[in-house]
């Protein structure tokens, strides 16, 4: 059951039913939205009888995945759980409190309800945020670029003070009253939008709106560059970043930390050599029962044999799956995250047979690693 919501396409029927839902959710947030025209397109009843549904069809979801998660902390600590929450189990529980009914919410229904009726379509539809395996390339891309964030606020800041004060000292005091008024209309030209409700009257004023409206355009074309220049980068890897995303999350919805990873290399490395090969590693993968499929196991784990040795150690395991527990792990600076290079510091693992372990810097672990915790 839980292989069947977490990873449809794995399943048989599952991407087809997924759609289904999925379609049933757009619907779900469609309604609340036109049942507020003038007159509404469904009758009252119907409404209520479709919302009450869908009500029970997401509380459902939320509970049944609930119950089947291999890992209840992960399941808690997974911000599309709080959304699934949200939008089935809380709105449920709000309606069959609430004595009115969020179709026929307007400003004289009060303004807990009314929010709660503009709340329902959004959080309908952030339950899709699921489907999207890709949602989290956007935000390493916007992690990547905010590194640029506070210098580009700053100078924009300056801009926008710089001219706003030029436009208030040149404009009559009948048109632009106040430092604030003129910062408005600063900004609005600045971001481009111009909304046309201030506008200079002054010959000089007329001519430093111009001069801003050039220095802005060339201004904004900066951070654009740069949050382009980084999706573009985080893009062109998106299949090798998709993997290693989705096996991290199988790890730690199985309940599995990076802690956990040394003892169960140890485990796994039946010829004793300090490292997996390709067989070893996907008997691993099977037995945590992280279900990547054949091909994404062999495409995984040429991303983490990066110098094609043909075998990967813990390390360059924990560097790429979990770059921020591998500095603790191994006292190595682990870098920026991401499909990272493999960790070589020039001492290859010295296998002894007769001990079984390497002699690599690593957390000193020989026990066997009890699969299916």
């Amino acid at each position: 059951v839980w292989s069947f919501l977490e990873d449809p396409g794995s399943v048989v029927c599952g991407r087809s039913t997924m759609n289904a839902i999925s379609a049933m959710i757009i619907v779900s947030a469609i309604i609340p939205v036109v049942q507020t025209m003038d007159p509404p397109p469904l009758q009252q009843s119907e409404v209520t009888m479709l919302e009450v549904v869908f009500d029970l069809i997401f509380a459902l979801e939320v509970v049944v995945r609930f119950l089947t998660c291999p890992n209840r902390m992960a399941f808690c600590l997974d911000g599309c759980n709080f959304v699934d929450i949200a939008a089935g189990v809380l709105v449920l529980g709000l309606r069959s409190f609430s004595a009115s009914n969020f179709a026929q919410a307007d400003s004289k229904s009060g303004s807990v309800l009314l929010s709660l009726m503009c709340a329902v379509p959004v959080l309908r539809l952030l339950k899709l945020l699921r489907r999207f395996d890709d949602f989290h390339l956007i935000l390493k891309a916007f992690r990547l670029a905010s590194e640029a964030l506070p210098v580009l606020l700053f100078i924009l800041a300056v801009i926008v003070l710089v001219f706003a004060s030029l436009i208030y000292v040149l404009e009559p005091r009948s048109n632009i009253e106040s430092l604030p008024k003129a910062l408005w209309m600063t900004v609005v030209t600045v971001g481009t939008v111009g909304y046309g409700d201030v506008v200079p009257e002054s010959p000089w004023g007329s001519l430093v709106t111009v001069a801003m409206i050039v220095v802005s355009a060339l201004y904004m074309a900066i951070p654009v560059g740069i949050v382009g220049k980084a999706f573009s980068d985080v893009w062109d890897d998106r299949s090798q970043l998709n993997m290693i995303h989705r096996a991290r999350r199988r790890f730690l919805e199985r309940g599995y930390k990076a802690q956990d990873i040394p003892a169960m290399f140890c485990t796994f490395d039946h010829d004793l050599d300090g490292e997996l090969d390709l067989s070893e590693f996907m008997a691993m993968m099977h037995k945590m029962q992280v279900a990547l499929g054949t091909e994404r196991l062999t495409e995984l784990f040429l991303s983490f044999d990066s110098d094609g040795s043909g075998g990967i150690d813990d390390a360059e395991f924990v560097r790429i799956l979990f770059p921020s527990a591998y500095a603790q792990m191994y006292g190595i600076k682990s870098g920026t995250g991401g499909p990272l290079r493999s960790h070589r510091d020039g001492r290859r693992r010295s296998s002894t047979r007769s001990s079984g372990r390497p002699s690599r810097n690593r957390p000193n672990t020989t026990r066997r690693w009890p699969i299916g915790r």
